[in-house]
C-alpha cells in the first residue's frame, strides 16, 4: 500500500512540473494592435523606439500606466501607446516565464516571426542596436525569442552574438605638455587621448551607463543597447575633475568615480599641480555629481605591504570597519578592490554590508551570468592607441 502510494505521489508531482514547463490556464489581460508597426518604446519620458509591433497581434499585458501598456520585452519592460491598441481578455495557457542569460545584439531592425519556416508570419520588430535575450538557438539559422507573452523566431543573419558590456577602467588624466613625471606611468591618460576616445565614442553612437543599470542588466531586470560602456575612475584623484569632468560634460556621458575617502580634503581645495599625485576635495566632490557617482576605493585600505593588499592583510572586522566608515562619509552600492586584490571573506563583508557588486582589473567585459562580485573591466593605459581602444570597446 505504501509503496503504492509513493508512485501516486510521484505520478501527481510529475504532472505538476509538465503543467509548469508547458504553461497553465489563468485569466490574463491582452491587447491587440489596431494599427501596423506599432512602436515600443523603453520608457514614457524619452520615448526611444526599441521595436514595433504588427497589426492584430494580440499580447500579454505585464501592467499599466495612464496612457501606456506595459508588456514584457527581452528581459525588461516595452510602453506601446493605448490610442494603436485595445484592450481584451481571454483564458489560454501563457508560457512559463523564461528570462535568458544568453543576449544578442541586433545589428538591423529585424522581424519575430511566428515560425522558423516560408510560411512564417510577422508578430513583431526588434530595433536595431539592441541587446535582447534569447530562449535557444533554433536549428541553423534562428534564435527562439519571446515578446509580450508571446514565442517567436528571429533569423540569426541580423544579429551577432554579445561578448560582453566594456566597463571602461581610467586613474590620472594629464595634458601631455604637463606631464613631466608620469610619462611613464600606465595608469595615466593624455587629455588628448581621452578627448579622442569620448569623442569617437559620441560619433559611433555610443552611450553611458552607470553601475545602478549594470546591476539591473546582470539581474535580468533591464534591457540595454548594443552600444553601450560604464567608464570608470579609480582613486578620486584631482585631475579626474580638472579635465575629465568637463570632457564628459561636453558629450553627455557619466562616470563612475571609486573614492579613497581617507584621502579626501575636507575642509580646503589645494591648487591642482601637474607634478603631483592629488586627490579631490569635498567641494570637488559635490561639484562633480551630475556627472560622476560616487562609489568605493575603500576607505582606508589602499596599501600594501610585499605585493599585498591590505584588504587581504588586514582581519575581517578592520576590513568591515573600513567600509563602513567609508559609507559614512559617502554612501556606496558597489566597490573597486584596491590592485584588484579579494578574497573570500572580502565578499562575504560585502554581502554582510549589502553591496551589489565590486570590481577587479581582470580584463574582460562584464556579461549576464558572471559573478557579481568579480567583474572584469577594460584598462585604458597611457600608451593606448584609439585603434587599442576601438578594440577595447567594440562587440
Amino acid at each position: 500500500m505504501l509503496k503504492k502510494l509513493c508512485y501516486f505521489i510521484i505520478f501527481i508531482i510529475t504532472l505538476f512540473a509538465i503543467n509548469l514547463s508547458l504553461g497553465e490556464a489563468s485569466e490574463v489581460s491582452y491587447i491587440t494592435t489596431t494599427e501596423d508597426d506599432v512602436p515600443i518604446f523603453n520608457n514614457i519620458t524619452n520615448k526611444d523606439t526599441i521595436g514595433f509591433l504588427k497589426i492584430n497581434q494580440t499580447y500579454k499585458v505585464n501592467s499599466e500606466e495612464q496612457n501606456y501598456w506595459k508588456i514584457n520585452f527581452g528581459n525588461g519592460i516595452g510602453y506601446v501607446s493605448k490610442d494603436q491598441a485595445t484592450a481584451t481578455s481571454k483564458t489560454q495557457k501563457t508560457p512559463r516565464e523564461y528570462k535568458s542569460k544568453n543576449t544578442i545584439i541586433i545589428k538591423e531592425d529585424t522581424i519575430i516571426y511566428d515560425k522558423s519556416s516560408a510560411q512564417a508570419k510577422p508578430i513583431a520588430v526588434i530595433a536595431k542596436n539592441q541587446r535582447y535575450p534569447i530562449v535557444s538557438s533554433h536549428y541553423f539559422n534562428w534564435y527562439k525569442v519571446k515578446i509580450g507573452g508571446k514565442v517567436g523566431f528571429i533569423n540569426k543573419e541580423n544579429t551577432e552574438k554579445d561578448k560582453g558590456i566594456p566597463v571602461l577602467m581610467y586613474h590620472h588624466v594629464l595634458p601631455d605638455a604637463d606631464n613631466k613625471k608620469f610619462r611613464d606611468v600606465s595608469a595615466v591618460t593624455s587629455v588628448e587621448n581621452f578627448e579622442a576616445q569620448m569623442k569617437w565614442l559620441s560619433d559611433n553612437g555610443y552611450q553611458t551607463i552607470l553601475l545602478q543599470d549594470l546591476e539591473q542588466f546582470l539581474n535580468k531586470e533591464i534591457n540595454l543597447p548594443g552600444k553601450v560602456v560604464a567608464i570608470t575612475f579609480d582613486d578620486g584623484l584631482k585631475s579626474n575633475y580638472i579635465y575629465a569632468y568637463p570632457i564628459l560634460k561636453k558629450y553627455n556621458f557619466k562616470a563612475t568615480e571609486f573614492l579613497i575617502t581617507s584621502r579626501l580634503h575636507l575642509d580646503k581645495t589645494p591648487d591642482f599641480n601637474p607634478d603631483a599625485i592629488q586627490t579631490l576635495s569635498m567641494e570637488e566632490v559635490e561639484a562633480m555629481k551630475d556627472i560622476f557617482d560616487l562609489q568605493s576605493h575603500t576607505h582606508d585600505l589602499h596599501s600594501a605591504e610585499d605585493g599585498k593588499s591590505h584588504v587581504l592583510l588586514k582581519s575581517y572586522d578592520e576590513v568591515k570597519n573600513d567600509f563602513l566608515t567609508g559609507n559614512d562619509m559617502i554612501p556606496f552600492q558597489y566597490m573597486a578592490y584596491p590592485f584588484g586584490q579579494y578574497k573570500r571573506k572580502t565578499i562575504a563583508i560585502l554581502k554582510e554590508l549589502d553591496i551589489k557588486m565590486a570590481f577587479t582589473i581582470k580584463k574582460g567585459k562584464v556579461k549576464i551570468g558572471d559573478n557579481p562580485y568579480k567583474l572584469r573591466r577594460q584598462a585604458v593605459n597611457h600608451d593606448s592607441t584609439l585603434e587599442d581602444f576601438i578594440e577595447l570597446v567594440e562587440n
